[in-house]
């Protein structure tokens, strides 16, 4: 018998939220890179929903030193050990009459939600760098506050820097280098405490438009313009479908290459990572998929990581109706196929119980829903929304969805009662209440879907044919193919190949050296589960420069299951302390099995 949960309840947070609201942030932080320590201040202001005379907080390793009212009374509090993944619950006596209290505190080293990087690590090799990482449940160790997508705050922040470093935040960022190292920030809209960002360092800024631009690493910027330069135009194309841009500005931040995501939708400063920077343009789909978060994920938000599904599946949709209107529908096409395809790849190795669209994570790491079933199932999901209703009536439907749930959290309930009141009303012969549970709530994907298919990959699985039938690579015709192309081969290739078609392929293709990091790790993926040993010390190299846990975690694990454990140790040993903090906790469970 299946466990009954509170769908409401947030189960990664201890904060009280449903008796006391913290509606306002102020900080203050002082970054010392000696002790790699945030030595700070927060000031929270919160309303009561009822009778309470304690504030719940989450924290997780925050040295916690004093506690005081707006009066600088001395406030009685508490703190208790939760778990490793949910950290602490800090528990302040508030009596009825308060509604501000400030917390002087310090962070940990270890701080999971923060990267200190050498001066060695970074592009530049003079200075040091940090930067944040607070999704999902990781702004607790750096922050005392209600750490739960539930609690919507706006923010103030005064961020000192002594080494002559530029801060830049979440926020309203200024180019004004300030005399005295302090840096001001506001976000005056209400934002989800996991959308809380900082980054420090040697940060040049080049603009793309009078409201769009980026900071980096000076060697970076220029790199990063030329590939980025069309964000101005995606910002058109997305406010033509769901009105105008919310945030003001929108700027990106190229992280250094330990950055584990491929983005993070920060709102006004979006976090990228430089392996996007592939020179052609090919894997730009993820800036547009961080802009499509300012409506769908940064506006309206999932109320707890089981509704992770509500943010990622409208995102990834919505990323692909931006590079249609952008780079055509070829592209769209390919990418929206080879997402179909990684689902089903997914879908092979998953539980099929935990193939619903809502996380089951209520117990588990919330980092858990976050993988590419959350993401790709919830997007066929709205592609067949959009198929059955046809793209004006859906378009209007999901700027109508959007408008109704802006700065607001949501639950699947929520949005379930919501689909029964408009879709299932205003097109009763679209889509039936069975049909939108089957989706929801069914294991795998329905019967009745079909999935994606481009008549641009025939020629692809016309070369995968002739390979199979004993061609050698260099008689594949593959003029004129895209990058998508290349990813849709390697994916499609036997699962078993010979020692001299791997080298067959990789003369020819020069797969081992591409400089397309995706290409890369498909490619290290189907060489070290054929045991092409040549790539293995590429494969070192990669994994000791790349942080991104989308290709860092696969990889691992493709070389634990071909028997190479003591090479993935070695590799893992030495490269550990480039990879960010919440990275590292999850290989570390993983080479623990060893």
């Amino acid at each position: 018998m299946r466990k009954l949960w509170d769908n409401n309840r947030d189960y990664h947070s201890v904060a009280n939220t449903d008796q006391i609201k913290v509606h306002h942030l102020q900080l203050n932080l002082d970054v010392d890179f000696d002790k790699q320590q945030l030595v700070a201040q927060a000031t929270l202001q919160f309303n009561r929903c009822e009778d309470c005379n304690e504030l719940v907080l989450d924290g997780r390793d925050l040295i916690i030193d004093t506690i005081t009212d707006n009066s600088g009374r001395l406030l009685e509090f508490s703190i208790e050990h939760i778990n490793e993944r949910q950290g602490e619950k800090i528990v302040i006596a508030v009596g009825d009459d308060i509604n501000q209290v400030i917390i002087s505190y310090r962070t940990s080293p270890k701080a999971q939600g923060l990267q200190w990087l050498t001066p060695e690590q970074t592009l530049g090799k003079q200075v040091p760098y940090l930067f944040s990482q607070s999704q999902p449940v990781n702004a607790r160790s750096w922050i005392p506050l209600q750490d739960t997508p539930k609690a919507r705050i706006t923010f103030s922040a005064a961020v000192k820097v002594n080494n002559g470093l530029r801060a830049v935040m979440s926020a309203a960022n200024s180019d004004i280098m300030p005399a005295d190292g302090v840096f001001q920030f506001e976000m005056e809209k209400p934002i989800p405490t996991h959308l809380l960002a900082l980054a420090v360092g040697d940060l040049a800024y080049g603009a793309i438009s009078d409201r769009c631009g980026i900071y980096t690493e000076p060697a970076m910027l220029a790199k990063a313009l030329a590939e980025f330069e069309d964000t101005e135009e995606m910002i058109l194309a997305a406010e033509s479908l769901l009105g105008p841009y919310p945030w003001d500005r929108y700027d990106m931040i190229v992280l250094p290459p330990s950055f584990p995501f491929g983005g993070m939708e920060n709102p006004r400063l979006a976090f990228i990572t430089p392996t996007l920077i592939a020179g052609d343009k090919s894997l730009v789909s993820t800036v547009a998929h961080e802009l499509a978060h300012s409506w769908t994920g940064n506006l309206v938000s999932n109320a707890t990581w089981r509704d992770l599904w509500l943010n990622e599946g409208f995102t990834t949709y919505f990323t692909n109706r931006l590079v249609e209107k952008i780079y055509g529908k070829e592209q769209a096409e390919l990418e929206w196929v080879i997402e179909f395809g990684r689902l089903k790849e997914e879908m092979i190795s998953m539980p099929l119980a935990a193939q619903t669209l809502p996380a089951n994570v209520q117990q588990e790491d919330a980092n858990d829903a976050f993988n590419r079933f959350t993401y790709d199932k919830a997007s066929m999901f709205v592609h067949e929304l959009e198929a059955r209703l046809g793209r004006n009536d859906f378009d209007q439907f999901l700027f109508d969805y959007v408008q109704h749930f802006k700065f607001q959290a949501i639950t699947t309930e929520t949005f379930i009662e919501y689909a029964k009141q408009t879709l299932l009303v205003q097109y009763p012969e679209a889509i039936s209440e069975s049909e939108l549970m089957t989706w929801v709530y069914g294991e795998g994907l329905p019967q009745w879907f079909v999935g994606p298919t481009s008549t641009s990959l025939d020629k692809v699985d016309l070369a995968l044919q002739q390979l199979k039938l004993g061609d050698s690579a260099a008689k594949l015709n593959v003029a004129g193919w895209r990058v998508h192309h290349w990813q849709y081969f390697i994916k499609q290739l036997p699962l078993q190949l010979t020692q001299l078609q791997l080298t067959d392929l990789d003369s020819v293709f020069g797969f081992s050296g591409s400089q397309n990091a995706e290409l890369a790790c498909d490619w290290y993926s189907v060489a070290i589960r054929n045991n092409y040993e040549i790539v293995l010390p590429k494969v070192a190299a990669f994994l000791g420069h790349i942080g991104r846990a989308k290709f860092v975690k696969p990889l691992y694990n493709e070389l634990l299951i071909a028997g190479y454990e003591q090479q993935a140790l070695a590799i893992f040993q030495q490269a550990r302390a480039g990879y960010h903090p919440s990275l590292q906790v999850q290989l570390d469970a993983l080479m623990q099995q060893l």
